[in-house]
This record gives C-alpha cells, sequence and structure tokens, in this order.
C-alpha cells in the first residue's frame, strides 16, 4: 500500500530516549507546522514501524492496520500546529494510533450489534502453514479480548503485545499510571480466566507466567 507522505517503507530503527531525539522530534513538529510534508516523511520513516505495532496491538491481525497508521500520519500532518511539547512526538503518535484503534473496535462493535457484519471473527493470521498452533492461540487470543472493555483491553494489548511502559501507555491513553496498573492486573486476570475455554490460549499463556500471576 502506498505511504502517504513517504515512498520508503519504515526503517524499523530502534528508538532511543536520548535527549538528540526529543530535539530532532521537535524539529519534526516544527516544520510539520509550517506545512513541510518532507518534515512528515521523516517522521513517518522513523516511527511508522512502532506506530503499526501499536495499531496491530489494539486490534489484531486486520486488514484495516495499514490503513490506520497511514491516518495516525495524516493527524499529525493536520494537526501539528497543536503539538504543545515537540519533543514528544513518539508518544503523540502512540496516543493516536490508540484512539483511532479503539475507534474501530467500537465501530466494529456497533456493526455486530445491527447485524452488518457476519461474526466478527478476525481474519487467518498471516503465518506460516506449519505454525497453526500459534495461529490459533492468537486467533484465541482475540477473541478474549473481544470480551474485555476497551480500555481493559488497551492496557492488556499495549503492554503484552506491544511492550510499551507503564508511563506511555498512561499517556497514551489519557489515565494516571496507577490506574494502568490496576485496568493490567484486572486485564491479566480476565484473560487468564477466560483462557480456561481456549486450550491452545492457555498453553501460551502458562509458558509466558499468566498462571501465576506474573505482571
Amino acid at each position: 500500500m502506498a505511504m502517504p507522505f513517504s515512498s520508503d517503507e519504515g526503517t524499523g530503527a530502534a528508538v532511543t530516549a536520548f535527549p538528540e531525539d526529543r530535539y530532532v522530534d521537535a524539529k519534526l513538529v516544527r516544520d510539520a507546522a509550517r506545512g513541510d510534508r518532507a518534515a512528515v516523511g521523516l517522521a513517518w520513516d522513523r516511527y511508522a514501524t512502532l506506530v503499526r505495532g501499536v495499531v496491530r496491538g489494539v486490534l489484531g491481525p486486520d486488514d484495516a492496520v495499514d490503513d490506520l497508521v497511514q491516518e495516525v500520519f495524516i493527524a499529525f500532518h493536520r494537526g501539528a500546529s497543536r503539538i504543545q511539547d515537540g519533543g514528544a512526538l513518539r508518544g503523540y503518535l502512540v496516543g493516536v494510533a490508540v484512539r483511532l484503534g479503539a475507534l474501530e473496535i467500537r465501530r466494529r462493535k456497533v456493526r455486530r450489534w445491527v447485524g452488518l457484519t457476519p461474526t466478527g471473527e478476525p481474519p487467518d493470521v498471516p503465518v506460516a502453514p506449519e505454525d497453526a498452533e500459534g495461529r490459533e492461540a492468537l486467533r484465541a487470543l482475540y477473541r478474549v479480548l473481544d470480551k474485555l472493555g476497551s480500555r481493559r483491553r488497551l492496557t492488556f494489548t499495549l503492554r503484552h503485545v506491544q511492550r510499551l511502559e507503564l508511563l506511555e501507555i498512561a499517556a497514551a491513553i489519557g489515565i494516571s499510571e496507577s490506574t494502568v496498573r490496576r485496568e493490567l492486573r484486572r486485564a491479566e486476570q480476565q484473560v487468564a480466566a477466560l483462557a480456561r475455554g481456549e486450550p491452545s490460549l492457555l498453553r501460551y499463556l502458562e509458558l509466558r507466567g499468566f498462571s501465576r500471576g506474573t505482571p
């Protein structure tokens, strides 16, 4: 799929927390606010991989992921002038990705309630045929996550699928770190309980310590 501001795929380079990175991000925000589309393309190159991971963590394997990633950077292009802390570009993009993913989940729930879609089952996970066990575990995980409230689902996927830090999750969702910890603990308990009805998922979670209540 063609990307809105860059012809290159995201580099996937690790983003560090050094002050130099915040300086670069602040410059990207300033340039984008002045209408420089090249700055938006550079932001894409820098953060597209992260944003795609966040959206995928929220939605699961889904055909809509690439479209939502593009929407995140379109939102940045349109709203760069309203970003007060340019050094926090990474958190801003994560927050937009979370909000768009949550909105898509709500839309799908409404469509299922009114009968506009069939079962709401996620599509097949794009993995090799020989990894059928892993594919089924992932499908089972998203069946379980569909039974969680939106905020609880988000805290779980951002922490355990995307591996974001608690402070990043708090900023992205707009809640306190203590609330993130509480929601995460409850989400883990709920997922562990629901997984008892999903044998493939239960084996996956046990390998990661969820049966022992590991955060």
